[in-house]
């Protein structure tokens, strides 16, 4: 008996051995005894830089990025660490600044970010949520040699010194998470947030090192500085498993390579059906589908992808309406519709165009709300009817290979059969 969770929920399906393609988790890799010292050894250690307190001056203002709930960053254990060497250097609290890279995420609330920053980090420092849509606390930075027009953050970009502390997945469309991708677009402008992922929109990324957006990201952060990171690697439940720290390229690539151990599950044979849960990541379906794009790493040209997950959220709180009026197109109206401007949330354009692409080569099933479903386009299945549905289609064809990923969002999918073509450009 194969289970799946499907939210807080798990599925039991009875899967014969024969048939089953796979079932992939997060490589095991053994979570270090004093996780607080595995992120001290990070922060006195840089890669490609000096130690922060040696990089800051006792008059800087300094301002920390942080990722939200969307991601299992352990926030409240990383930043009172990074506090220690900005207090070493002389700083004090009324200098210092976290702002809640949001990105177009919806904010959190009260309790999220108390839960997420802890209540002494809360009281002692100012917390900030960044707004994309605040054209008074956005500035004009030029436009970026790709034609990228970048509003960013004013206070962000007022800050003498800027910190970045996140986690490091697969990601559609950078490749991976991390690095400088909390600054650009975690805390950019909506035009701008837009317009990088516009970039990502022609093939397939996720897993690729390089990429349009982390190259635009990372010409930006050069250019105005971003001047330390701090990426963590972590299990499903946020535990941390390995850190690096240092300057946003070079330790970037390095806690990349650590990506590659945790989330770079090699498979053999692809599946006809595959059952993919983005659990723990399954606020919505703008979150969720990322467990759409590493199960097309592991299925059939043709195949099925089932979502199996709840996105109790609807399709994204702050998309959501203009997503849903823009699902019925495909990529050439969405393109000629945003040349003529008619398009006013172009991140709706991109992520629909990613959408196209799965739908396009795969029949895809969704199991959340069935009328959110119609509207996006894909089937639907109920939950309590996938051990059915899966029993029917054994039941037709006996030789079916099914596959199941868990923790989707955040697993890469490496194909090792005679044919692979996964397009891994680095490691």
């Amino acid at each position: 008996m194969e289970r799946i969770h499907f939210g807080t929920s798990i599925i039991e399906l009875d899967i014969p051995k024969e048939n089953l393609a796979f079932n992939l988790n997060a490589n095991d890799f053994k979570v270090p005894v004093d996780q607080e010292g595995e992120i001290r050894r990070s922060i006195l250690n840089p890669v490609g830089c000096r130690r922060l307190r040696d990089m800051v001056s006792k008059n800087d203002k300094v301002v920390i990025l942080a990722d939200d709930r969307t991601r299992l960053t352990p926030q409240k254990l990383i930043i009172p660490i990074v506090l220690e060497e900005l207090k070493e250097a002389g700083l004090n609290y009324d200098q210092i600044k976290i702002v809640i890279a949001y990105g177009t995420h919806r904010s959190m609330t009260s309790d999220e970010i108390r839960e997420r920053f802890g209540a002494e980090l809360m009281s002692a420092l100012e917390i900030r949520g960044h707004d994309c849509l605040d054209g008074n606390n956005l500035i004009d930075k030029g436009i970026t040699r790709r034609g990228t027009r970048i509003f960013i953050n004013r206070e962000v970009m007022e800050a003498d010194i800027r910190i970045a502390i996140g986690s490091v997945v697969p990601h559609h469309p950078t490749g991976w998470s991390g690095g400088a991708k909390i600054l650009l677009p975690g805390v950019a402008g909506q035009e701008t947030i837009c317009a990088m992922h516009l970039l990502g929109a022609n093939e397939p990324q996720l897993g690729k090192v390089l990429t349009p957006c982390r190259e635009e990201m990372e010409d930006f952060a050069q250019s105005v500085g971003m001047h330390f990171i701090v990426n963590v690697v972590h299990d499903k439940e946020g535990m941390i498993l390995k850190a690096e720290a240092g300057h946003f390229i070079e330790a970037h690539r390095r806690i990349v390579n650590w990506g590659f151990e945790v989330f770079g599950v090699k498979f053999s044979q692809l599946a006809d059906i595959t059952l993919s849960s983005t659990y723990p990541a399954d606020y919505d379906l703008t979150q969720s589908d990322k467990g759409l794009f590493s199960a097309e790493l592991a299925t059939k040209h043709g195949g099925e992808i089932i979502l199996v997950s709840p996105c109790p959220e609807g399709i994204a709180p702050t998309h959501g309406e203009e997503m849903a009026k823009l699902a019925r197109f495909d990529d050439a109206t969405l393109w000629k519709m945003l040349e003529e401007k008619k398009i006013e949330d172009q991140f709706c354009a991109s992520e629909n165009m990613y959408l196209n692409h799965i739908k396009n080569t795969f029949k895809t099933t969704l199991m959340m709300d069935p009328m959110l479903t119609n509207i996006m386009g894909f089937y639907h299945l109920n939950a309590a009817d996938l051990p059915s549905y899966i029993k029917y289609r054994l039941k037709l064809d006996n030789t079916l290979k099914i596959g199941i990923i868990n923790q989707s969002g955040e697993l890469l999918p490496i194909h090792n059969g005679p044919h692979t073509t996964y397009p891994l450009n680095s490691h």
